[in-house]
């Protein structure tokens, strides 16, 4: 058996990522059993996290897994080094594999400074199909430098770190199975804050072509589509498989290929599919046409990627929009009556008093229903953590890739206080519901 582990959290979910569901489809088309833990065992007596993941490697240590896979995302990473340290005192010979953002990012400091035997980089569905073949052959021994024909990975070898070449990203995704759903417990989900039903991710397509500063992209560049017909087959699966008519699409950019974005719509319309979902997307990339369309095929929100008011801040950060393309594609969903939700982030490459002054204003005047605002976390990987000089900020990293930026203009306690005036003055407006979409701070400060 092969366990997949991703964001465990206690009972009950509202959502789930994408990768695991893949990854388990993959593997159980070419004959192995797939079991995904995303929650911790029932614990009401305890909300400690290092008595959770006591309890949920007991718990996979009861399966006896050959292969223990993890996905993992930076501010995460402490965590689930700890919850590998625990699986690997209880199966001692399991092979801990390790995948995601993270481990594409800093796959050599994580397989030193971990119990993870491997990383996968960039997409993992056929990189780890060809692990378990491998472990399937042998379950007892793994001698010699037996991965070395295996691309996309980094692993540990006799105590050096090997490298092998890059695996390109699926070429053809309606290759792919569909999602292994039925592993994921859809009957027990709460409500998706958003659709208001209970709901499951999906793509339309994976890669984006943006150069984004602080986005690490691991999908790649190349942009490749899953056909229209595939995607609404998979949502009348899950409606009829599993009763739920609720979706996230996680696609970057919805509307990026406005032709595939309008023949999704027409789909699912044609089909009278009766299901509510909600995407993504940013600048001018929905039109008046495509919203209406959405909106017929049962969008009911949108969350929209402004980042900044500031077209300079938009330019040094490489958004690739303006603030004039952000207010024509919020206009055209708020005029088919699709509820916005637009989110910025302070702290971006060449943020300042006033950059900061600008976006304020902008999200006041733009007519998205609600704003989230997040302080801006460098993360590995990304442009701007690769060369902060070339964007012009400073970045302090602590012990676990905990890490601050400032610009030229603004010092790491300036620009908090900008940040916290402008929640203020956002939540004053009945624009910003909540706290801080993200503002992380640390006791090494």
């Amino acid at each position: 058996m092969i366990a997949l582990i991703a964001g465990p959290r206690k009972p009950r979910r509202s959502m789930q990522g994408l990768g695991l569901p893949y990854l388990a489809a993959v593997l159980e088309e070419a004959g192995f059993e797939a079991k995904i833990f995303d929650l911790y065992p029932s614990s009401p007596d305890t909300d400690d996290p290092t008595v959770l993941d006591q309890r949920l490697a007991e718990a996979i240590a009861q399966e006896q897994p050959t292969i223990v896979g993890m996905t993992i995302h930076t501010p995460a990473y402490v965590e689930r080094a700890r919850l590998a340290k625990l699986i690997r005192v209880r199966l001692p010979h399991v092979l801990l594999v390790a995948g995601g953002h993270h481990p594409s990012a800093e796959p050599r400091h994580l397989l030193q400074n971990s119990d993870f035997d491997v990383c996968v980089i960039g997409e993992g569905e056929e990189t780890l199909r060809e692990i378990a073949r491998c472990v399937a052959k042998d379950k007892r021994e793994r001698t010699g430098d037996w991965l070395r024909n295996i691309r996309g990975v980094v692993y540990k070898q006799e105590g050096q770190i090997v490298r092998t070449p890059s695996r390109p990203p699926v070429p053809d995704l309606d290759s792919l199975p569909f999602p292994a759903h039925h592993l994921l417990g859809l009957e027990n989900y709460a409500p998706h804050p958003n659709v208001g039903i209970k709901s499951t991710g999906m793509l339309t397509y994976r890669g984006c072509p943006m150069r984004c500063a602080y986005c690490l992209n691991p999908q790649g560049r190349r942009v490749r589509k899953r056909s229209a017909v595939k995607v609404v087959d998979e949502m009348a699966r899950v409606v009829e498989e599993f009763g739920v008519r609720g979706f996230d699409l996680y696609d970057n950019l919805f509307g990026l290929d406005r032709k595939h974005a309008l023949a999704v719509c027409e789909e699912i319309i044609r089909r009278g599919l009766e299901v509510m979902w909600v995407c993504w997307t940013a600048g001018d990339l929905v039109d008046g046409e495509l919203a209406e369309r959405m909106r017929a095929a049962g969008c009911v929100r949108v969350g929209f990627g402004a980042d900044s008011g500031d077209d300079a801040v938009l330019v040094k950060a490489r958004r690739g929009f303006t603030t004039a393309q952000h207010q024509a594609g919020i206009h055209a969903l708020r005029a088919t009556g699709l509820k916005v939700e637009a989110f910025f982030m302070v702290g971006l490459p060449g943020e300042s008093e006033e950059s900061i002054r600008r976006t304020v204003e902008f999200a006041k005047g733009c007519g998205a229903d609600e704003i989230c605002l997040s302080v801006h976390r460098p993360y590995p990987g990304t442009a701007v953590w690769r060369n902060p000089d070339a964007f012009g900020v400073r970045i302090t990293q602590g012990p676990s890739f905990e890490a601050y930026i400032e610009t030229e203009n603004l010092s790491r306690v300036a620009m908090l206080e900008c940040a916290q005036q402008a929640s203020e003055e956002l939540k004053r407006c009945g624009l910003m519901k909540g706290g801080f979409l993200r503002c992380d701070r640390y006791a090494w400060e």
